[in-house]
């Protein structure tokens, strides 16, 4: 009984290997995590530096077009050569003509009971059949 204890005791159980086994492949998978992870900090570095680049690139490309541009900004004070009032008025006159607001029919519509149309010396010249071309 000595000899068999002995034996099963050096060896180790099927249980013991399952866990070894998963404990080495744990260990692989947060290593290659662990790689993962540092190849993204080098990615994140590396589009923070682009990212400074480019702001830095905007800031100067727009000083450049600031100071070689023609005209001045518009401030705020600054105020239009039409007066508001003459602006407002145009606007309402603009909104007045529209479409929308013009008088609806048309006062040469055709009419075929109407009476002849006749010049200044009395005769007849005709109807108003259509006024749409």
């Amino acid at each position: 009984m000595v000899a068999i204890t002995a034996t099963n005791a050096a060896s180790p159980s099927l249980q013991q290997t399952l866990l070894q086994s998963k404990v080495a492949q744990a260990r692989q998978e947060a290593e290659q995590a662990e790689s993962q992870a540092q190849s993204l900090r080098q990615q994140a570095d590396q589009a923070e530096q682009d990212a400074q680049s480019s702001r830095a690139n905007y800031t100067q490309t727009k000083q450049q077009a600031d100071a070689a541009s023609t005209y001045s900004p518009r401030s705020a004070t600054e105020r239009s050569a039409v007066p508001e009032r003459t602006q407002d008025f145009l606007v309402r006159m603009y909104t007045a003509a529209s479409d929308k607001f013009s008088a609806g029919g048309n006062p040469l519509k055709a009419d075929p009971n109407s009476a002849p149309v006749k010049n200044y010396l009395g005769q007849a010249t005709g109807r108003i059949v259509s006024v749409t071309a």
